[in-house]
């Protein structure tokens, strides 16, 4: 096998390795990169010795490991993290000052659960499933748990 072939391998396999660590996720191109660097440095081993074997296998190593580190230090993987914050919260029911007999005006339509407007409080409100547009007074009809139950007003 030519050593042009040899060397192509190799650089086709760091290629890919670091394709698999920098851009695409997954397990594939990793693979496939892995398998080329073997094949690359066996047949160092078959054609040219042990003695070349070695210095292929050490130099696609420091190569290999110097690549990943000057990437990492250079800031490569920034491109890729994802940097949002979520600061919602889960579950905040035990603030919400909603009782019994409250009037409130839904913010969209309840099918039969939507959101709706108590003093000033945007709360997930739920009916016994009737429908209610969005934009009309209801009112507060039970609390269950950390659910609350409306009906629309009518006058």
């Amino acid at each position: 096998m030519a050593l042009s072939l040899i060397i192509g391998l190799i650089l086709f396999g760091v290629l890919l390795i670091l394709i698999e660590i920098f851009v695409t996720p997954g397990f594939i191109v990793g693979l496939l990169g892995a398998v080329s660097l073997a094949v690359g440095i066996l047949y160092t081993y078959k054609e040219y010795g042990s003695y070349y074997g070695n210095i292929s296998i050490s130099v696609t190593g420091l190569f290999l490991g110097a690549t990943i580190i000057l990437a990492f230090r250079n800031g490569a993987w920034k491109r890729f993290a994802i940097e949002d914050v979520i600061e919602g919260k889960a579950n905040n029911s035990h603030n919400w000052n909603v009782e019994v007999g409250d009037r409130g005006t839904t913010l969209s339509a309840l099918r039969p659960a939507g959101s709706a407007l108590f003093k000033g409080q945007k709360i997930e409100v739920h009916t016994d499933g009737e429908f209610i547009l969005a934009n009309m007074e209801i009112e507060v009809v039970k609390r269950v748990n950390n659910r609350i139950y409306i009906k629309k007003v009518t006058n």
